[in-house]
């Protein structure tokens, strides 16, 4: 009798018994992301069949915020192989890897730089394979022509310290940014463009003098390579537009002199030419 109560509670242990396959740990699914993005590791158990409480240790440690949790978060810099080692109550221990890696994608908007108020700057941005690009400055007053390509020309009317900032969409839904500082110091002397384009597309359709404000009752001539004066203006503000009694004058090299009517300022003679 005692013989056969032990056969039935054996096989009643047998059939209750939890099934024990031994410690697994889950780091998770590899995946690419864009640069500058954060990325949970782990899965959904990050550990299973050991006996909990569990004890997370990942390494790169200082690549997580929170290495002894189950799912911690990383925003690597370069494609990195991350080690989940998982110990449970028992002492066991079991290893799992998973690789982050990063789109390689890049912006790059230049090195600071130091220019005098009334000049003009070309930028040279980089973002490879971008699908499209901006600038964005700070400094009202200013201006950047035609800021949706990687090299436009940023006109400092006024002086400051200004931040351009250089955006790119790339694919796989990755938008980057990066700065340049630009530290503009006051000055008062006059800078010329030597061209324009007057097609009305808003991007340098102008012929500018920069600090030419600083200059109120300077008068601007501008004749044609006949001689003819084609533009005359008293107190001219950067406002003529490649014209001629309202009609558009052909493209070519026109001839300017500026006489400010200032001891500081003088008078200035020289080329502008007109691209269509």
């Amino acid at each position: 009798m005692i013989q056969r109560v032990f056969i039935f509670f054996f096989i009643i242990c047998l059939y209750t018994a939890p099934a024990q396959t031994g410690l697994t740990a889950h780091a998770g699914i590899s995946a690419s992301i864009c640069p500058g993005s954060s990325y949970t590791l782990g899965s959904n158990p990050t550990a299973s069949n050991g006996i909990p409480p569990y004890v997370y240790m990942w390494a790169p440690a200082a690549l997580v915020n929170n290495p002894d949790s189950a799912n911690p978060i990383t925003t690597p810099s370069v494609t990195t192989v991350y080690t989940l080692t998982v110990r449970d109550k028992s002492g066991k221990e079991a290893s799992s890897t998973v690789t982050v890696s990063l789109y390689p994608y890049s912006v790059y908007a230049g090195k600071d730089t130091t220019i005098s108020q009334g000049q003009t700057i070309t930028l040279h941005g980089i973002a490879p394979n971008d699908s499209s690009v901006w600038w964005m400055y700070k400094i009202t007053g200013n201006q950047m022509f035609n800021p949706n390509i990687l090299n436009p020309n940023y006109f400092a009317q006024q002086y400051g310290v200004d931040t351009l900032t250089l955006a790119a969409n790339f694919p796989h839904g990755c938008t980057l940014y990066d700065q340049l500082v630009l530290t503009i110091i006051p000055s008062t002397t006059l800078y010329f463009f030597n061209s324009f384009s007057p097609n009305h597309d808003n991007v340098n359709d102008l012929f500018i003098i920069g600090n030419i404000q600083d200059f109120p009752n300077n008068t601007l001539d501008i004749y044609n390579r006949y001689g003819q004066n084609v533009f005359s203006k008293t107190s001219y503000q950067n406002d003529w537009d490649g014209s001629y009694m309202g009609n558009e004058l052909p493209a070519g090299t026109y001839f300017y002199i500026l006489d400010t009517h200032d001891a500081k300022g003088g008078k200035y003679h020289g080329e502008v030419t007109i691209i269509k």
